[in-house]
């Protein structure tokens, strides 16, 4: 028999040092092992961006509403301007609703007080789960001096 008419085949001997060499598939193991952890960096960077997001425009609601309340006469009134501030603000929140949004003002004495208190359980990435979040309830508070006539 000639050697070119047989087919080649490896002895079973030398079989496991020809895998051990082997490096096709290599990278898609690795990939498939550091993908958990690399989603749950992913999705943590995001979830905390939108947090740290919304705690931002929560602040900056009740800043503009302590702003509005300084124009109002009465106490309702001052009530009403900070609900329609805070709403105009929260307006830019995606999945956000106005049921989610508690407007508080609290007078004593030269000073106003307006309290928002956001509940952040409904926001989409929030709600994932993938990564543990601080409280989903976002409290923010801005003080204003009431001009006394």
């Amino acid at each position: 028999m000639s050697r070119s008419s047989t087919p080649c085949i490896a002895p079973k001997d030398r079989l496991p040092v020809r895998l051990g060499r082997d490096r096709r598939g290599a990278a898609l193991i690795e990939f498939a092992l550091l993908l958990p952890c690399l989603l749950s960096l992913v999705m943590g960077v995001l979830c905390y961006g939108q947090y740290i997001w919304l705690a931002h425009g929560v602040q900056a609601a009740a800043n503009n509403a302590a702003r509005a309340i300084v124009a109002g006469m009465t106490p309702a009134e001052r009530v009403t301007l900070a609900r329609a501030a805070v709403a105009s603000e929260m307006a830019n929140v995606p999945g956000l609703q106005a049921s989610q949004v508690a407007v508080v003002v609290e007078e004593g004495g030269a000073r106003a007080t307006v309290k928002l208190r956001v509940d952040a359980r409904a926001l989409t990435l929030l709600s994932s789960g993938m990564v543990p979040l601080p409280e989903p309830i976002v409290e923010r508070r801005a003080v204003v001096a009431l001009s006394s006539l």
